[in-house]
């Protein structure tokens, strides 16, 4: 009787291509289908500095619609850069831009906290004055398909002060 399978066949050939020929046809799905903006979202980008240096510490931006609608967004600045993008990105339209900083103390010391700092001791300070975020009146337009970047060097010689009742020094140098 003869054999129908030959004794020299192997299955690895056949399994490769077949594996490969899966990869492509998944490969070939995904990259057709991702839109570059989800929802008609934009990236915006850009470094916001502090009197010329880069602005540290707990840093944010904020994209707040002008008309009062959705599609904003926010991120977190570090060492002065921030990027929103993907579904983090923002709509297209005009925004109110907010920018953010603070930094905790000692508050015992005055002195600029770290990691040693005894726990419920810190004390949170803004360095960036209300008119560049909560009284903010800078505004941004998103546009389509555009290169969105918002660069912003504050201005400012604003002093930001330790609350009542803190011990240590009465200002805080930013």
């Amino acid at each position: 009787m003869k054999t129908i399978l030959n004794p020299k066949f192997t299955w690895a050939r056949p399994c490769l291509w077949l594996l490969l020929l899966g990869l492509t046809i998944s490969l070939a799905g995904c990259s057709s289908s991702a839109p570059p903006n989800p929802d008609g979202r934009e990236t915006i980008r850009g470094t916001i500095k502090l009197n010329g240096s880069p602005l540290g510490g707990m840093a944010g931006i904020t994209f707040v619609p002008v008309d009062g609608g959705d599609g904003g967004g926010r991120a977190q600045i570090k060492e002065g850069s921030y990027e929103l993008s993907g579904y983090d990105g923002v709509k297209p339209g005009k925004y109110i831009v907010q920018i953010f900083a603070t930094v905790d103390f000692d508050k015992t010391t005055g002195e600029i906290g770290d990691h040693t700092m005894k726990f419920g001791n810190e004390i949170t300070v803004a360095v960036v004055p209300p008119k560049f975020n909560e009284e903010s009146k800078i505004e941004f337009e998103v546009v389509p398909g555009g290169n969105n970047v918002f660069d912003y060097d504050i201005q400012t010689d604003y002093v930001p002060k330790m609350p009542k009742g803190a011990k240590g020094k009465a200002e805080v140098p930013i």
